[in-house]
């Protein structure tokens, strides 16, 4: 069983009655969000997690490469299925943004903040959101974006999966959307925060699942 799954023992996990095995019920036209997959999340390729960190300290280290194989593999079945696909950055013209701290501070550079890696660069026609906070919806046009395209449910992917997936997966589910996470397309610095955020996650907004039960599930009828 996922680790995350076995975050919570005892009484604390009886309080989470919903995180019982059930299928994922998918819509018809789901969009592939991919949050903040950019370079100063990303990091080097075969640092380690502290070498990642000294070179770009807003990096995740290898935990972000291993999810990037992940995310690609989503990314090409969604694109042959003619699903939206939607990446966010930062706001590269904002200091900070869904920091509390500036870019500038941390020694990242601005550019890197929006930098999507090539193995998923967008193509023409596919959405770049620029957001400045943690929710991809927040203060963007993603809302209508996704209403205009027609989307029933939300395929999430991306960092970090306490941070900007969360805040974007509770924000897509108040906004009525079923939410499906990618269990290994999502990724953060700290493996607690990970697994405890897809524990709750599963359990009060959304489904967890991994990448074969997403394409199963989403199966489109020939």
């Amino acid at each position: 069983m996922e680790s995350w799954r076995n975050v919570m023992s005892g009484e604390a996990y009886k309080a989470f009655g919903a995180t019982a095995e059930r299928p994922v019920v998918p819509g018809r036209r789901p969009a592939l969000l991919i949050i903040d997959v950019v370079t100063s999340f990303l990091g080097e390729r075969g640092l380690s997690l502290e070498e990642s960190i000294a070179d770009r300290p807003l990096s995740c280290g290898p935990a972000g490469w291993s999810a990037l194989a992940h995310i690609k593999d989503l990314l090409a079945w969604a694109r042959e299925r003619d699903f939206p696909v939607i990446y966010t950055v930062g706001d590269s013209g904002i200091l900070g943004g869904a920091l509390t701290r500036s870019v500038d501070e941390r020694e990242a550079g601005r550019s890197e903040i929006a930098e999507v890696p090539d193995e998923i660069a967008p193509l023409a026609g596919e959405a770049v959101i620029a957001k400045s906070r943690a929710s991809a919806f927040f203060g963007t046009p993603l809302a209508a974006l996704l209403v205009k395209e027609g989307v029933d449910s939300l395929i999430v992917t991306g960092c970090t999966t306490s941070g900007c997936v969360r805040a974007s997966v509770v924000d897509g589910h108040s906004h009525g959307w079923p939410v499906v996470v990618a269990e290994e397309g999502v990724f953060d610095r700290a493996k607690l925060s990970h697994d405890v955020s897809l524990f709750e996650m599963n359990a009060k907004y959304g489904h967890v699942a991994t990448a074969k039960e997403i394409r199963d599930a989403y199966a489109v009828p020939a």
